[in-house]
């Protein structure tokens, strides 16, 4: 069954490269207009069975719409089993559900505080604030506020350690609460120590509280349309940290996780963050955690820093993001051995310099164009198209100039994200149509092709095109009909068209 349009084999063909098989070419477009009522009772009848279990769904890959770039080039390299689905921000609404509850866990310390205020202030009315003990007189203050705003805090004392603590508190919400809408997993311990003083209790002191309280709420809440499920993790699972080993591996497994639901088609989001100031596990340990700042470039984060960045990362739908300050000169310059994670970032971040400076510069296509007589655009731009065509097929060296884009591999995507690098480079000197690269498919036609447009354009005169793409295929009905009704308007007496 072919629904495509372009370059499709005929009835005729099919046959002679394969007899063995029955070939038909299914025009949607017309099937539509034909009857319109046909593909929804289809649908219907699909769903009606989908509901009885006769039919399975598809396998599908769920990416937040963040990613579609990277969603789409899974596409193109037909990577994908079943169906690629893009997953709206979890607050595209504008705000979270009055109609679910949300339960922070960690939620009677600082930052967890902090989260119920975003909560509240975003429409939530219904939180439930989890902790190993009460709360002290600072969060007791916070919860009144939110109470005397209309905000119905519950609050929840259990360790995320002890699976049954956490079965029996979700076993009230669900049957005191509106479903749960959305878990925030915030807690953290500290117990730091050089690898050779480190024990595997230790490890599990810092470690249980994230990984077995994460892995619990992810288990317990699956069968639930959650809207967020969010993990505070810590820059030490990415860039490391000396004397928290068993910090780092507690917030890796985290960053796991949320990609472990992505895979899953759920929402999972792992946060990680620098140290904040004034509030959580780090301040504390203020003044041994400002030493190892202080030797490593990095800084505090102010609670308001912390929630706009959250705010902005919840909405963005980040599967794993980091946030912490930096000073950057100490951070290349200080120190003798640059952490590897910042110098990537500063290595890409040149990069993207260079090429932003390459486009405006003199040496940009434009200007070499400019600075060369017509005789030499052509194998100017060919050069060009060849070194585009590498970097968006991702081949080793530049193709020849007269191999044919599709035998290389081009798709559909691959031919608009060509097209649309050729016109960033003219930059409005010229548009090359949206169907330039199907049109003349290779590098040295589409050259012949951009530089008559060129020389027309600076009202010299063309020479004569020898790469005319060939015979367009038998126009649809439609084109027909446009053209019938152009040459009516053109009867002696009817008015002029444009």
């Amino acid at each position: 069954m072919e629904i495509a349009k372009r370059n499709i084999y005929s009835e005729e063909q099919m046959t002679a490269a394969r007899p063995d098989v029955e070939y038909h070419i299914l025009d949607v477009e017309t099937l539509k207009k034909a009857g319109a009522a046909a593909p929804g009772a289809s649908l219907e009848r699909v769903m009606t069975r989908l509901l009885a279990g006769e039919l399975s769904p598809l396998p599908r890959t769920v990416w937040p719409l963040t990613e579609i770039q990277t969603a789409m080039e899974v596409m193109r390299d037909a990577r994908h089993i079943g169906k690629n689905v893009l997953r709206m921000p979890p607050l595209a609404r504008g705000a979270v559900r009055q109609d679910r509850t949300y339960l922070v866990t960690g939620g009677m310390g600082g930052i967890g505080c902090e989260v119920a205020r975003w909560l509240a202030e975003n429409g939530a009315t219904i939180i439930v604030l989890n902790g190993r003990r009460g709360p002290d007189p600072e969060a007791q203050e916070v919860i009144k506020q939110l109470r005397d705003s209309g905000v119905d805090v519950r609050l929840e004392i259990a360790d995320v350690t002890d699976f049954q603590a956490v079965d029996d508190m979700l076993a009230r919400i669900d049957g005191s609460l509106p479903p749960l809408g959305g878990v925030i997993h915030s807690v953290g311990v500290l117990s730091d120590g050089v690898i050779e003083n480190q024990t595997w209790e230790r490890f599990e002191q810092v470690m249980w509280p994230k990984v077995l309280g994460a892995w619990h709420l992810h288990k317990a809440t699956l069968d639930i349309d959650l809207d967020m499920f969010i993990l505070f993790s810590s820059v030490t699972g990415v860039v490391g940290n000396a004397g928290q080993s068993n910090h780092a591996a507690a917030n890796a497994f985290l960053d796991q996780l949320a990609a472990h639901r992505r895979v899953l088609g759920l929402p999972g989001q792992s946060i990680a963050w620098g140290a904040w100031s004034g509030i959580g596990e780090a301040e504390e340990q203020r003044e041994r955690i400002e030493r190892q700042l202080a030797s490593t470039g990095a800084g505090w984060i102010t609670p308001q820093q912390g929630i706009k960045a959250f705010d902005w990362l919840v909405r963005q739908d980040v599967t794993t993001s980091t946030v912490t300050t930096v000073d950057w000169s100490m951070t290349t310059e200080g120190s003798e051995t640059p952490n590897p994670f910042f110098e990537d970032l500063l290595v890409r971040k040149r990069a993207l310099k260079r090429q932003t400076e390459e486009v405006t510069s003199t040496t940009g296509l434009l200007a070499q164009l400019r600075g060369t007589n017509t005789d030499e655009h052509r194998p100017l731009l060919a050069s060009f198209i060849q070194q585009e065509l590498q970097g968006v097929m991702r081949l080793g060296s530049p193709p020849s100039a007269t191999v044919s884009f599709f035998d290389l591999g081009m798709d559909s995507l691959m031919a608009v994200e060509l097209r649309n690098r050729i016109n960033r480079a003219l930059a409005g000197e010229y548009t090359a149509s949206n169907t330039v690269v199907f049109d003349y498919p290779n590098a040295s036609a589409l050259a012949e092709h951009l530089a008559r447009g060129l020389e027309t354009l600076a009202g010299a005169a063309p020479r004569p095109d020898k790469t005319a793409p060939p015979a367009r295929p038998k126009v649809r009905r439609d084109e027909e009909a446009i053209a019938i009704v152009g040459m009516a308007c053109r009867f002696p007496g009817a008015p002029d068209i444009d």
